[in-house]
């Protein structure tokens, strides 16, 4: 017989507030406090390195409708894309849950990429590099939403910190968004520690450690979670597959920034 007194019974409700008719839900919440967090710590980046802090909201903007619309089209189409070929109108409901990270890099970089081409004054490697920094604290936060709507819950464990998600059922599980958002939070501090001593001086160490830690945690991570589907054998997920392309670069790219074998354009000079 399970005994829940050793384990943490979880069962919030999804709605955070309520205001007159209008429902707040804790995911919507931390969606927008993540917009609010990037955009300061983005002003304090660009105001340390001299830089104009005019069009952060815009580039911001562009970052985040680019990057949920990645979002979503990678979960539709690496996790689910019999279901929304059948359901296609269900496609832009991402109210009923269904983001994918991988997506959402490519697509934020995209929205990032744009925006450079529409303003001139913006070097794309230069502020990817430093715009990055500010990125850890959108996922830790996108991840206590996750955990508030208890959902992507880990594999069955013993551990006294487990989990028993009573919207789900009666199993102790790995919280493994409570371990993701922790993380990343712990890569945010890293990450900002790093600005100070750097500053501007490795090109292309932001992305890199940016790459390489939060993939490199999310492959690990995914081994106390129910694996989507498997591939190589059985060894690993197609999470995971998708993580690995995404890691290894980070790797080389910090490998590079180290050795000072990048740099950022000369244009840099006028950039403010």
């Amino acid at each position: 017989m399970l005994n829940h007194l050793l384990y943490i019974l979880w069962g919030p409700s999804a709605e955070a507030l309520h205001i007159g008719p209008v429902t707040v839900k804790w995911y919507g919440l931390c969606w927008a406090s993540s917009l609010f967090a990037c955009f300061y710590l983005t002003q304090y980046i660009f105001r340390k390195t001299g830089r104009n802090e005019e069009k952060i909201t815009t580039a911001i903007q562009y970052i985040f409708v680019f990057g949920l619309m990645g979002s979503r089209l990678a979960h539709v189409i690496f996790y689910n894309l019999d279901y929304y070929l059948a359901n296609p109108l269900e496609i832009p409901m991402i109210w009923r849950g269904g983001l994918a990270s991988h997506g959402g890099v490519v697509g934020g970089l995209l929205g990032l990429y744009i925006f450079c081409r529409r303003n001139k004054e913006f070097s794309f490697f230069w502020l990817m590099d430093h715009g990055i920094i500010a990125i850890p604290i959108m996922a830790a936060l996108i991840r206590f939403g996750n955990l508030m709507n208890s959902e992507l819950y880990g594999k069955h464990t013993t551990l006294p910190w487990a989990f028993i998600f009573e919207q789900v059922d009666n199993v102790p599980r790995h919280p493994v968004v409570l371990y993701e958002s922790i993380s990343y939070l712990l890569i945010q501090l890293l990450m900002l520690y790093a600005f100070t001593k750097i500053k501007e001086s490795k090109p292309g160490i932001y992305i890199g450690l940016f790459m390489a830690l939060i993939f490199t945690i999310r492959f690990a991570l995914e081994f106390t979670k129910e694996p989507d589907a498997v591939v190589l054998g059985g060894l690993i997920s197609s999470t995971q597959a998708l993580d690995l392309p995404f890691m290894l670069a980070g790797y080389v790219l910090t490998y590079l920034a180290l050795n000072n074998k990048l740099k950022y354009p000369e244009t840099e000079a006028a950039y403010g």
